[in-house]
């Protein structure tokens, strides 16, 4: 079996690279903008390393893998190197959707996020929405993937917040609701729909428990061991924040501020973790 794997060195990436090289008869195809990250796996010989020049339906075709899994993604944009929600989520995708289909690969699973709307004011939201429409108008047999926050080591929520302990006397939590779900849970979940026969689904990741946003803050402060306290908001009081974090990128940018309309949890509209896995961690239950 071979499968190319966009996003390998991300946080999600870095996770099912690892999971898949347990797996026997596995090749692997990793394109990536600089291969410093994966320099420990150069001699393995399931693993080809790829330069990524953005020519991603010809890196496809010239390939030809069985399966690809897409999990290119940003949180934020960064428009002076011109990487942004359009391009990485729906451009790119859209590339590796026409080199899958001319090369007739058998799987394409795309990673997407809870929430994702053509409708929404969320250019995050909107964009991974029209990267599953395109996907879905392929023709190409898919699963799709939409986590909530997802926990666990490299989680860049935790980098983030060591970083503004530096600054801040105090943390400010929007008022919401949010279901993580445990990185083990994604990854195989996304290991597990390899052998699934009933192909074109989608499926919603959150774990147990459903909490505020103030919960998951103080849990992440904790695990820090960070002795700040966490003041819980409405979010229309955070609009001047995001308006000035859309320029610096954090703490919170405007794009992430409409997505903080409606709450990240599952609905139950589509099916789940435990449809996949048959049992769903403590999503807390995470060492970093």
């Amino acid at each position: 079996m071979k499968i190319l794997l966009t996003g390998s060195t991300g946080f999600v990436g870095s996770h099912l690279l690892k999971k898949l090289l347990e797996i026997k008869n596995i090749q692997l195809i990793l394109p990536v903008r600089s291969s410093k990250k994966l320099k420990h796996l150069r001699e393995n010989p399931k693993i080809n390393i790829l330069s990524f020049k953005e020519a991603l339906e010809n890196l496809v075709i010239e390939t030809k893998p069985d399966i690809v899994i897409n999990l290119l993604g940003i949180l934020t944009e960064i428009p002076e190197k011109n990487i942004t929600f359009e391009k990485v989520h729906f451009e790119f995708t859209k590339r590796l959707v026409d080199g899958a289909k001319k090369s007739n690969v058998e799987l394409f699973i795309q990673m997407s996020a809870l929430g994702a709307d053509k409708n929404s004011k969320s250019r995050y939201q909107k964009t991974k929405a029209l990267a599953e429409e395109c996907l879905i108008k392929s023709e190409l047999n898919y699963f799709i993937f939409r986590p909530s926050i997802i926990l666990g080591k490299g989680q860049k929520l935790f980098e983030d917040f060591k970083f503004l302990s530096k600054f801040s006397p105090f943390f400010i939590a929007p008022k919401g609701k949010v279901q993580p779900v445990h990185i083990d849970d994604v990854v195989e979940s996304f290991v597990k729909v390899l052998n699934f026969q009933e192909k074109n689904q989608i499926f919603e990741l959150c774990g147990r428990k459903i909490v505020s946003y103030k919960e998951l803050f103080e849990f992440a402060l904790m695990l820090l061991n960070i002795k700040k306290p966490v003041i819980e908001v409405n979010r229309c009081l955070l609009l001047p924040v995001a308006l000035v974090g859309s320029i610096f990128g954090k703490p919170l940018t405007l794009d992430q501020w409409y997505m903080l309309e409606k709450d990240n949890i599952c609905l139950g509209e589509y099916k789940g973790v435990y449809d996949i896995l048959g049992s769903v961690r403590d999503a807390f239950d995470i060492k970093i």
